[in-house]
């Protein structure tokens, strides 16, 4: 298994999620952007970017090493 992979597999970033999901807001709405948009997201990790910018109609393409972490967005 990748080295990479198994560190982020091993963690429990549930504890941080809510947090990070309101500085991913805070960043996507500092940046003032208009749709129509198209963004790839690496790194995505449970959508903390992703999922804001897919709500203002971005389409949007996430990839994440960590398939906890995508299946816990």
């Amino acid at each position: 298994m990748n080295p990479n992979k198994a560190l982020w597999e091993q963690g429990d970033f549930t504890q941080i999620a809510a947090f990070m999901r309101q500085s991913g807001e805070a960043v996507v709405k500092s940046l003032g952007i208009t749709t129509p948009l198209r963004v790839l997201d690496l790194g995505c990790g449970d959508g903390t970017t992703a999922v804001p910018l897919a709500l203002l109609g971005a389409e949007v393409v996430g990839i994440d090493i960590a398939k906890n972490l995508v299946d816990a967005g």
